[in-house]
């Protein structure tokens, strides 16, 4: 009788050690397994509370830089530190380009920005980020130019407008 007893708590253990051994095995693969889907929803999240309007554009500086205005609109406020990573498109349309970010402003072409009615350094809602872009020709009258800002997590807004 003490042999089948003995048997059986050596079974009963070797049972509960496997049992240990495989949830510790296979938990951390379960949980990691549902990173990539939080990880997505929280991207998800944020280009659902961004939202931005390309209000205005003109030339300035007789020609050789074009303002843009974009007003924040989403729920959203955007850091100063995401705005240069933000993209800009420009150029006459079916011929546009990237333009690179240069907060000096500097190198042609390139843009920069400054955020009206601003209190800290962030674009808040409602406020209005004011771009100056230096394109690498000046902006010929009657010619279609296109538009586009794209922010740092792919929200974007695309206008068109002439040179007048």
């Amino acid at each position: 009788m003490s042999g089948e007893a003995i048997s059986s708590a050596i079974l009963t253990i070797a049972s509960i050690i496997c049992a240990f051994s495989f949830v510790s095995v296979v938990y951390p693969s379960v949980i990691s397994a549902g990173d990539p889907i939080i990880s997505r929803t929280n991207a998800m999240g944020d280009q659902i509370q961004t939202d931005f309007e390309i209000l205005h554009e003109t030339t300035a500086d007789e020609g050789s830089e074009v303002h843009i205005w974009v007003k924040n609109v989403g729920p959203k406020g955007i850091s100063s530190g995401l705005i240069p990573r933000s993209d800009l498109f420009f150029g006459e349309v079916g011929k546009f380009e990237r333009i690179p970010y240069d907060e000096n402003g500097s190198l042609a072409p390139c843009w920069n920005y400054s955020i009206e009615q601003n209190n800290d350094d962030n674009w808040d809602k409602g406020e209005t980020l004011q771009i100056r872009l230096k394109p690498v020709d000046v902006p010929v009258s009657r010619v279609k130019y296109f538009i586009k800002f794209s922010a740092y997590n792919g929200v974007s807004e695309e206008a068109y407008f002439t040179v007048s």
